[in-house]
Formats: structure tokens, sequence, C-alpha cells
């Protein structure tokens, strides 16, 4: 199997991602060629890249319909982004393929219960370059909730702040009984809250869930501290097949051009959002 992976230029976190499962599937015996992001794959049967962005690498491997793996943070926020990673097929998040996560338990964070107090409804922001990931309009997704929700309160993603603070967002979570996203990665905080998580969009970590321990489960085998690559890379590998049919098939999440951030946040300020 060929295995190219596509990285930034220098040494910095984003490659630290990409550097880590390359280097646990080399001492697996899978050699991994390294690509810059704007070169194309050549017959790679498998590209790994960090980020789900539009490099000329990802759109070479997607439009020879082969695999790619993508590297992001963790879904459990309270680990260190810069050394833990998530790893999914063909797709961002909950929109990439995985194998079934074993019966063997991993560490994730302890399910908690919400105070009896907890009451109303959270809608909780976007970042502004999200638009470019799934080609989405998130600005009239929060004025279409607020509108199907108009008690709930609104809590902007951090990057939309111009004055002022948030409060931690685990603190602001053991208050609300419900909560609101699209795909925002504080569903699956919400989660561990306790929260009723309602998940707009399938891509979401906590899209749909039946039950909050096999959730929590799956998620545990979803992320990894960079040093533990090297004992997860037999399960990874082991979807690696299926991965290629469902791409082969068409079956597999396209990211879309990048957008102007700036431009985003002034419709935000200019919705009052």
């Amino acid at each position: 199997m060929k295995i190219v992976a596509a990285l930034r230029e220098g040494a910095n976190k984003t490659n630290a991602r990409t550097e880590a499962i390359i280097n646990a599937l080399e001492l697996h015996g899978h050699p991994v060629q390294r690509i810059g992001r704007h070169e194309a794959p050549q017959n790679a049967d498998l590209l790994i890249q960090t980020g789900f962005a539009p490099s000329n690498a990802l759109k070479g491997q997607i439009d020879a319909n082969m695999p790619y793996l993508i590297m992001e943070a963790s879904p459990f926020r309270e680990l260190d982004v810069h050394t833990h990673s998530s790893w999914g097929y063909n797709g961002l998040a909950n929109g990439a393929y995985r194998p079934q996560a074993p019966d063997q338990p991993r560490w994730h964070p302890t399910l908690q219960e919400l105070p009896e107090d907890a009451s109303g409804t959270l809608i909780i922001g976007q970042k502004p370059t999200d638009h470019s990931l799934r080609g989405t309009d998130h600005v009239q997704w929060i004025l279409d909730a607020k509108v199907h929700h108009p008690t709930a309160d609104f809590r902007p993603h951090p990057l939309m702040v111009v004055h002022g603070t948030l409060r931690p967002i685990g603190e602001v979570l053991r208050e609300y009984k419900h909560v609101i996203t699209f795909t925002s990665t504080v569903g699956v905080d919400a989660m561990v809250a306790g929260c009723q998580v309602h998940a707009e969009h399938h891509g979401s970590f906590a899209y749909d869930i039946d039950s909050r321990e096999r959730r929590a489960h799956d998620l545990s085998w979803v992320h990894s501290s960079h040093g533990e690559f090297y004992d997860l890379t037999p399960h990874i590998l082991s979807g690696y097949d299926e991965a290629r049919s469902r791409a082969e098939c068409g079956d597999i999440e396209r990211p879309r051009g990048r957008v102007d951030g700036q431009a985003i946040c002034e419709r935000y300020y200019r919705a009052g959002l």
C-alpha cells in the first residue's frame, strides 16, 4: 500500500499530528512518502493530512476516488490539543468513516449529571471559517435557530467576541438543560455535562446520541495521544478496505473553498449576534 502524507512547510504543530501517525505506521512496517500540500499525490492508496483544508493534495486524492485520513483535535476538550489528535477516513469529525470500536475500554471523560436547577436552551455558534468545511451558511443557521427557539440564549464562538471574554464553557453548560449546535465540538462537552444535545448536522460528534455511555466509548477510540498511535495503528488500518470501497463509490466528503472570515464576522455583527 502506498501511503502519502501532505505536510505544511516547516516544523509546526499542525505537522506534528501528521508526523505522529507517520511514525506509528512506519514502526509497523508501512513506509510513508512525505509531500507538500500543494502537490498532487501520485497513485496514492491513502493520503494523510491534518485538517479538512482544500489542499491540492487532498483535492487530488478525492478526484481519484481514493481514501484519505484526516487528523484533527481530540473531541475531548480537556486534553491538550497539541498532544492529542482524532482521526477519520474520508471526512471530518462524525462525517468520517471509522471501523467499529472494540469493546476494550479506553479513557474518556467522566460523564456527569446536570444540577437539578439546570433549565433553558442554549444555541452554540460556529467559528467563522467553518463555512468552508461543509458549504453551509452558519450566520443564517443561527438566525433560523433563534426563530425556532425564541426563548433560547445564544453563545457565540470565542473568535466572534470583540469586547470582553466569555465565561468558561464548562461552567455555562451546568446551567442549561438543552443545547443546540450545528457541528460545534461543544456538543461533546454538553453530552459529557449531561445536557440534552440536539446537533443539527450529521457531521457533529454529538449527532443522534442514543446512549451517552456508548458514544463516549466510541469517541475514546477516535482520539489518541501522539504516543498512543503505535498501539492504535492496527485498529486504524483495519478500516482501510472499507474506506477505500466507500471512496471508490464516491462516498467521501469534499472540503469547500476557503472563505473570507472577516466578511463573515461582519455579517455576524450586522445581524446583531
